[in-house]
C-alpha cells in the first residue's frame, strides 16, 4: 500500500488476464483514469516456469484475478492455481479473484448469499471452486462473483444470439435457468470501487457477491436481446413469434437459479445493484450501427 508520503501516487493493479473480456474493459474504462497504474504480464509470463521470481521482481498494491472467469477449464488451469497460491501465501498484496454464480448448483429458490456453500459439480464450477478455496485461505483476499456477463466483445452471449439471428438459425435455447444479467462495465465500476476503498483503508475482505438488479429466465434474455434488434432485422421479428409458440412460459419452481443475493455489499461498500435492461438495448443498438 501507499504510504502517507506518496498518497497521491496511482494504485499499483497487478492484473491477471488482462486480454480477457473482464480484463480488457479493466483496461478500457480506466485508460483515463491517473488514479490506476496496471502491470499485465502476459499469460504466457504467467504460466511459464519462471512466473513467481518475475512477478517477486513487481511492485503493486493489489492483484485482480480476471483470468480464472475465463481459463478455468484449460488442461493447465493447475499452474495459474500455483500462481495464486504463490500470490495468496508469498506477497503481501491483497487479491481479488473474478469468479461467478455457477458454483451453485442453482437448487435454491431464492437468490444465493455469500454464506451458502458453492455446491455445483460442473467441471467449470469445481475449478472455481478450488480456486476460491486458495484465495480465501489469506484473510486480506476477495472473492468477487457475479452474474451473467456480457459486454458485446468477444464471443460473449448477445454476440452470438444476434449472430444466429443474421445466419437465420433458430434459437433453440432451453428455458431452464434464472439469473441476472450484468454488463461488464458494471462490473468493471465494482471492482475499481472495491480496489479503492481498499487502499485507502476499508477493511472489508472474504466473499462478495455483485449483478445487476431483476432476474430473469434464459429466455426472458433472449426476448429482450431480441426486443431492440428487432427495429434493426425483420429476422428478429420473426424469431420472437417463433419462441413465444416454441416455449411456453416454464414455472420457476422448474428452473434453476444462478442469482446473487447482493445486500453485503452494499452495506460494506456502498455498491448499488443497476438496472441492465437499458445497457442491454444501447450495446444491441450500437452492434447493429456498427456493422455486428
Amino acid at each position: 500500500m501507499n504510504t502517507v508520503q506518496d498518497i497521491n501516487a496511482p494504485i499499483r493493479i497487478l492484473l491477471l488476464g488482462s486480454n480477457t473480456e473482464v480484463g480488457s474493459s479493466l483496461l478500457q474504462l480506466s485508460k483515463e483514469n491517473s488514479a490506476f497504474e496496471w502491470l499485465c504480464p502476459k499469460e504466457s509470463v504467467l504460466l511459464g516456469s519462471d512466473a513467481q521470481a518475475e512477478l517477486k521482481e513487481m511492485k503493486f498494491d493489489v492483484v485482480i484475478d480476471a483470468l480464472s472467469l475465463r481459463y478455468s477449464l484449460q488442461s493447465d488451469y493447475g499452474n495459474f492455481q500455483s500462481i495464486l497460491t504463490y500470490l495468496s501465501e508469498k506477497l503481501s498484496a491483497p487479491l481479488i479473484m473474478i469468479s461467478s454464480a455457477r458454483v451453485f448448483s442453482g437448487n435454491k429458490e431464492i437468490p444465493y448469499a455469500e454464506t451458502d456453500e458453492p455446491d455445483s459439480t460442473d467441471p467449470y464450477a469445481l475449478a472455481l471452486i478450488e480456486a476460491e478455496s486458495i484465495v480465501l485461505k489469506n484473510s486480506k483476499n476477495i472473492v468477487l462473483r457475479t452474474g451473467w456477463l456480457f459486454s458485446g466483445q468477444g464471443d460473449d452471449f448477445v454476440c452470438r444470439t444476434l449472430g444466429l439471428i443474421q445466419d437465420g438459425v433458430n434459437l433453440a435455447y432451453k428455458d431452464d435457468l434464472i439469473g441476472s444479467p450484468t454488463p461488464i462495465s458494471d462490473l468493471v465500476r465494482v471492482v475499481l470501487s472495491m480496489v479503492n476503498q481498499g487502499h485507502y483503508g476499508s477493511k472489508n475482505k472474504g466473499i462478495y457477491h455483485y449483478c445487476c438488479a431483476e432476474e430473469i429466465s434464459w429466455i426472458g434474455l433472449v426476448e429482450a436481446i431480441l426486443a431492440t434488434s428487432g427495429q434493426f432485422d425483420p429476422k428478429a421479428q420473426v424469431e420472437v413469434e417463433a419462441i413465444g409458440n416454441a416455449f411456453p412460459e416454464a414455472p420457476e419452481s422448474t428452473m434453476l437459479r444462478q442469482s446473487l443475493s447482493c445486500r453485503k455489499i452494499f452495506n460494506n461498500f456502498g455498491i448499488k445493484q443497476r438496472p441492465w435492461r437499458l445497457k442491454l438495448r444501447n450495446l444491441v443498438k450500437e452492434l447493429y450501427q456498427t456493422g455486428l
